[in-house]
């Protein structure tokens, strides 16, 4: 069936979810995008959103309902569906079944409905995910997972609609109780169930070059399909996904590289992105999917372009090695303002021999605190544009000292290592403006390796604590470790400095540090390592050092393989140090699980196995 150019005989179900209730700027503007090729759009919420939220619903739709938050999307859609009534639909050119998963439109809807309009299709989607030979969740029908339209946008012609073949699938299709059954039990299994009925089907997008290079183009092949095909989607997951997805499938450039083209030549809003993910999701993910580390030049300045006025606050925590801290405070520009903040002793200490050769302001506290330190900093805020604090510490903790020495060297080197260092960390916020904070890397050397632990230093539940405590509700999970600053240094956009309800004075240092980033992040702004990128050199080192040397003793073990297939192996303690061993008992896996196939009734299996593969962690 074709559909006559311009009719917009169309209608849309759209389905939504926040579990915030809250509407964000992306979601209007892709609803009032597609709504002129829609005669009628019904949007499905699961869950419930607030009045404001509502409100914005009811100016683009001609219906909003509001259901339980059950069964995934195919739930929603199935209820839009039925809401509406398969007869009501049928006198639609086209059924739309599209959800929230993604931001658009990057290029005019009209490029894409202009050239599906003409093809003869009973069904068709905007991308493809092609078939993996395996099965990786053990439960889907066919026993791999078949090439199939992706879910986030359907087109369901009307004479398909009218089809008893679609009348009996969505009616007989039970709403799912897992992610795994909503993957297996609808999503991957549509496309194939109505092609092997002889149905047609098609995707805008044109991936066809990328099939036998990746899975899902759409999450790996994103810029090239924006050059050559003018996808006009990209998916949410893309900023925030599991980084083991994207190790399996390249080096991890696909996002950021597919970021940087929209950033320079799409005509799309990124800041509804940054407003949409930064309230939701975990800045750690969204971190390491979108590389927020800045390799600063030591000896190369960037552009500034602004005139924003700097400062840097020096705590004076201990004064003992002052001497190996003037080279940087001499790195710091006339046009930064500097201030020594410490006790009465402390900020005696500096003066005499020891002052440097530039004017500064002093800031007295009473206790030798860190919090009261940066309660000093705080106070001065609105005096500047971007601001840094910088700790003097005390290093002669537990011998050997070096390694405190080592650590007040990879934090001072990083920051203000150079006058160069200054300014190109003001010119990377000004060319970034959702930057709102930049920290030294975390310390990996020497016993301050031991005492990272978890990345939380074991102190998840009591950060939790103190956000909830000061208002601050962004997500936090305890297998996605802060990047901090954990010695109490940092560049801050004053923008994005905290408000915080006054309830921190007498949290202990290292809890407060380690919620900063979450605290600037409820403030819409998302952080980043800095490094020197002289010392970045050495910090490479050093990471591939580690690497390289847990892998010889992992690999002894538990055999090479896939990096998740590795650590997966650690931790169900699967040695495999034999390899006949090993491939008998793959045999004996598959076996097992081909006869229990047979002889288990279907739902019973799928049961079964996701309960397998909740009790070992997958």
């Amino acid at each position: 069936m074709k559909i006559s150019k311009g009719q917009n005989n169309r209608c849309g179900i759209f389905l939504y979810y926040d579990k915030q209730g809250v509407v964000d700027d992306y979601v209007m503007y892709l609803l009032q995008s597609i709504r002129p090729f829609l005669a009628r759009l019904l949007i499905v919420v699961n869950g419930e959103v607030n009045e404001e939220a509502s409100k914005k619903f009811r100016g683009v739709a001609d219906e909003v309902l509001e259901r339980e938050n059950e069964g995934f999307d195919v739930g929603g859609y199935r209820e839009g569906i039925f809401h509406i009534g398969l007869d009501k639909l049928a006198e639609y050119d086209e059924t739309l079944l599209f959800n929230y998963t993604f931001f658009g439109p990057l290029y005019p809807f009209s490029e894409m409905f202009d050239k599906m309009d003409g093809m003869d299709l009973d069904f068709w989607g905007i991308t493809r995910h092609y078939k993996v030979e395996v099965d990786p969740y053990g439960v889907n029908r066919y026993g791999y997972l078949p090439e199939h339209i992706q879910s986030h946008f359907m087109a369901l012609r009307k004479e398909f609609i009218k089809s008893r073949d679609y009348i009996d699938f969505i009616t007989k299709l039970k709403n799912p109780t897992s992610y795994v059954e909503s993957i297996c039990e609808y999503e991957t299994i549509f496309t194939k169930h109505f092609e092997d009925l002889g149905y047609r089907w098609d995707t805008y997008v044109d991936t066809s070059e990328y099939e036998g290079y990746s899975y899902c183009p759409i999450m790996f092949y994103i810029k090239d399909m924006f050059i050559k095909h003018r996808c006009p989607i990209i998916k949410r997951r893309s900023f925030f996904t599991d980084y083991n997805d994207f190790l399996l499938n390249g080096c991890g450039e696909a996002s950021i590289d597919a970021y940087e083209y929209m950033r320079e030549h799409i005509d799309y809003d990124v800041n509804m992105i940054w407003d949409n993910l930064l309230r939701l999701e975990n800045i750690s993910e969204i971190a390491k999917v979108m590389h927020f580390n800045y390799m600063l030049p030591a000896n190369e300045k960037y552009v500034v372009t602004g005139a924003g006025k700097q400062a840097v606050f020096i705590y004076l925590e201990n004064t003992g090695r002052y001497e190996g801290y003037v080279k940087y405070i001499d790195n710091i520009p006339d046009t930064c303002d500097l201030y020594f903040v410490g006790t009465k002793e402390a900020l005696s200490d500096v003066k005499g021999n020891k002052k440097p050769e530039r004017d500064y302001a002093e800031c007295c506290i009473e206790r030798n605190l860190y919090i009261e330190a940066y309660t000093k900093f705080e106070y001065y805020k609105d005096n500047y544009d971007y601001a840094a604090m910088l700790v003097m510490s005390d290093v002669e903790i537990e011998k050997p000292y070096s390694n405190y020495d080592s650590w007040q060297y990879r934090d001072w080197e990083n920051l203000i290592g150079t006058e160069c260092i200054v300014n190109n960390v003001i010119a990377s916020f000004e060319e970034n403006e959702r930057l709102g904070m930049l920290v030294p890397p975390v310390p990996n050397h020497g016993i301050l390796f031991e005492k990272q632990a978890d990345g939380w230093q074991n102190s998840f539940e009591e950060v939790i604590r103190f956000l909830n405590n000061n208002g601050t509700h962004v997500s936090c999970k305890k297998q996605e470790a802060p990047q901090a600053p954990f010695g109490g240094s940092f560049w801050l956009r004053t923008k994005a400095f905290p408000r915080l309800s006054g309830k921190y004075v007498d949290v202990r240092d290292n809890i407060f540090r380690m919620a900063l980033v979450y605290l600037v992040q409820e403030q819409g702004y998302y952080s980043g390592i800095c490094y020197n990128n002289e010392f970045a050199a050495i910090e490479t080192t050093n990471l591939d050092y580690v690497m390289r040397e847990l892998n010889k003793a992992v690999f002894e073990k538990y055999g090479p393989n896939f990096h998740n297939v590795v650590v997966n192996r650690i931790r169900n303690n699967q040695m495999y140090g034999d390899a006949h061993v090993a491939g008998r008992r793959e045999k004996i896996k598959v076996l097992t699980v081909n006869i229990l196939q047979k002889i288990m009734p279907r739902k019973l299996y799928v049961k079964a196995r996701l309960r397998y593969m909740k009790m070992r962690g997958w």
